[in-house]
């Protein structure tokens, strides 16, 4: 199974999630010597092992296969029995435990009145129900957390509300997170419940209202009962799972790498993306280039092609002038042979001479010889 956040699994979940289920688990663990239990929403199956230590017996269910197979591979025993079942409709006959418990399910449900009337249908009369719930004002109100799959969160008066109906007995405690010192021999095990008087030493604090000591609390914890309660003795956890302080800051630690991890994921997949919008800006700059080259090859091509025509057209031009530099002297020529001609063709000699054909005739005075002949 992997770990969600939600499911506790060990090993997997941080020790001090791990160890404020397995506190309840404990305090469930002195009312279940010798009984017949139901663990209501068992998960991974370690709480109803802890129970099973001292129960006669222990049911666990779960709604989800994956749990319940987990619950059955790791903390099998003789005295447990996993059944996947839903808490709202339990496949167990009216009266049939004499603990039930159900621990951090209730806001998880829809319908919680329907599930505390299913566990009170399987609860015999004189048995008794443990289960908690987180304080909506600490988790939610104070510290602004929305967990996504809490359907129904509650205070301490409105948990005491919900149960009054189908409970005349009642008792909610509450579970807080407390901060304490112990000092021991190495590998020793202290039995803390066993030790004489000074070996707990509880300082005095200034005394605080009932009112804000149930706002402030981190979980309730409530018994019900159609019978009247026994007195109930408080239950200090001390876990067995290392230096709290030290896996506090491993936990702190990571939620503090943790979004670095996705920041600097995030600004890789940015520098990608970054990198592949200039691989393309590239090309298409590269394109750019080869057409702009393409281009000035044709435009140098266009310059050559014009100044060769430039050329040509100054060699036209000039052979032009000379052309007509050349027509206009031949035609100054023959302005000047024509007015020779007139001088010839009027004096006295050349009519005197044609007339006695005694000088040759130039055809274009031959239409004047014959008018004159005539």
């Amino acid at each position: 199974m992997e770990f969600t956040g939600e499911r506790v699994i060990p090993g997997q979940a941080d020790a001090d999630l791990l160890n404020e289920h397995r506190a309840r688990y404990w305090f469930a663990r002195r009312h279940a010597s010798g009984k017949t239990v139901l663990d209501a929403a068992c998960g991974t199956g370690y709480g109803s092992a802890l129970l099973a230590e001292t129960a006669q017996s222990v049911v666990g269910v779960d709604i989800a296969h994956d749990a319940v197979e987990y619950a059955r591979r790791h903390f099998h025993s003789p005295k447990i029995r996993y059944a996947q079942a839903d808490c709202l409709a339990l496949p167990f006959p009216s009266g049939r435990f004499d603990l039930v418990v159900a621990f951090e399910i209730i806001e998880h449900l829809e319908n919680p009145e329907a599930f505390l009337a299913e566990l009170r249908r399987v609860l015999r009369p004189s048995g008794l129900l443990i289960l908690s719930t987180p304080n909506r004002l600490y988790y939610t109100d104070d510290r602004g957390e929305i967990n996504p799959f809490h359907q129904r969160e509650f205070s301490y008066p409105e948990f005491e509300e919900i149960l009054r109906p189908l409970f005349a007995h009642r008792a909610i405690l509450l579970e807080n997170h407390v901060a304490g010192l112990a000092v021991t021999a190495p590998g020793a095990r202290p039995d803390f419940a066993a030790a004489p008087a000074g070996g707990i030493f509880q300082e005095e604090t200034s005394a605080s209202s009932v009112e804000a000591e149930r706002r402030g609390a981190h979980f309730f914890v409530a018994l019900c009962s159609a019978q009247p309660l026994d007195p109930i003795e408080p239950l200090l956890y001390l876990p067995s799972l290392g230096n709290i302080l030290r896996e506090r800051e491993i936990y702190i630690r990571r939620l503090l790498e943790e979004p670095l991890r996705q920041l600097l994921e995030e600004r890789t997949r940015w520098a990608q993306q970054l990198n592949q919008q200039l691989a393309e800006k590239d090309s298409y700059v590269l394109q750019l280039q080869a057409d702009y080259n393409q281009k000035i090859e044709w435009a140098q091509s266009l310059e050559r092609d014009l100044e060769k025509a430039r050329a040509d057209f100054d060699q036209l031009r000039r052979e032009f002038e000379e052309r007509t530099a050349w027509a206009l002297r031949l035609d100054a020529e023959l302005q000047a042979r024509s007015e020779d001609l007139q001088l010839l063709f009027g004096s006295r000699w050349y009519r005197l001479g044609k007339k006695l054909k005694l000088s040759p005739v130039p055809p274009s005075d031959h239409g004047a010889a014959e008018s004159g002949s005539r």
